[in-house]
């Protein structure tokens, strides 16, 4: 298993059972794919898909994440100004948008979610942004029929950015 699947892996194991948690369900993951990234079933054979994408406080953190990148290095931060293991030279919010847009061009199937998983060192709290993800969305085209969902960076919340239209 590659690192990018392991990422997929604990944050699909971690939001599902958030999610049943909220929703007071029980779907269980029946496999990892890719297309939508995770399926689940519950008792009564209902689906629910969920595609996975990652955020980045500013370009490459995600590769550095996956250990393809230097530029979270010490060296590498000391020599753009950094302080820690960060640096927000962009808009974050942006950034966000931008990651969800992309997935909004493509077509999941249905009973599909997107789950945005946190990627930032340091937690903070989605709930004060929500409203300004989900007006700065272009929902022209929505294939995520169950909703657009944050799950936060030490994966113990979610956040509903689209409501969950099957729930």
């Amino acid at each position: 298993m590659n690192e990018n699947n392991k990422i997929e892996k604990i944050t699909a194991d971690a939001f599902i059972a958030l999610y049943n948690l909220k929703n007071k369900s029980k779907y269980i993951i029946i496999s990892y794919s890719d297309a939508p990234d995770i399926r689940c079933k519950d008792d009564s054979d209902n689906i629910f898909n969920f595609e996975i994408t990652l955020t980045e406080d500013r370009p490459g953190d995600i590769q550095a994440l996956l250990n393809r990148s230097d530029h979270k290095t010490s060296q590498s931060l000391s020599t753009h100004k950094c302080k820690g293991s960060s640096c927000l030279q962009s808009n974050v919010i942006e950034t966000v948008v931008s990651r969800i847009q992309k997935k909004l061009d493509k077509d999941y199937g249905p009973n599909t979610a997107l789950v945005v998983r946190d990627t930032t060192p340091t937690p903070w709290n989605w709930q004060n942004v929500i409203d300004q993800i989900g007006s700065d969305l272009d929902l022209s085209r929505n294939p995520f029929d169950r909703g657009i969902w944050v799950i936060s960076n030490t994966l113990d919340k979610i956040y509903e950015i689209l409501p969950d239209n099957k729930q």
